[in-house]
């Protein structure tokens, strides 16, 4: 059980490495460098039920109840994504989008998620 962590703690460091790379510098950073975390954010993006309400190819979802995140995604920031996702009523979202994920996930599994929709917008 310990061997299989060192993947997913691997892939979560470096999702917060790249959330401090595009907060802090305002740049983007190589694919490279999110590329290990795709895993990582894609099972969060499942656990937390995204694709039943939402469409993005890269998590073979295809909800039809909220907006088609692949047409979205390209408009966001790191920032603008994590505020959407945390309180979407107050950052003029999907109204019926849920409301607690700030206190279903952990800091790195949002900063996995993110990385993950930010590398999936590419």
């Amino acid at each position: 059980m310990a061997r299989a962590a060192v993947p997913l703690i691997a892939g979560l460091a470096v999702a917060a490495a790249a959330f401090l790379l595009l907060t802090a510098g305002g740049g983007s950073a190589p694919p490279a460098a999110s590329a290990p975390d795709a895993p990582a954010g894609r099972a969060v993006f499942a656990r937390m039920g995204c694709g039943g309400c939402h469409t993005l190819a890269a998590a073979g979802a295809h909800g039809e109840i909220g907006p088609d995140l692949d047409a979205r995604l390209p408009s966001h920031t790191a920032a603008s994504l994590r505020a959407q996702i945390l309180d979407p009523a107050q950052s003029g979202g999907f109204a019926t989008m849920p409301t607690d994920f700030g206190k279903r996930m952990s800091r790195a599994e949002l900063d996995a998620l993110v990385a993950f929709l930010l590398d999936s917008a590419r």
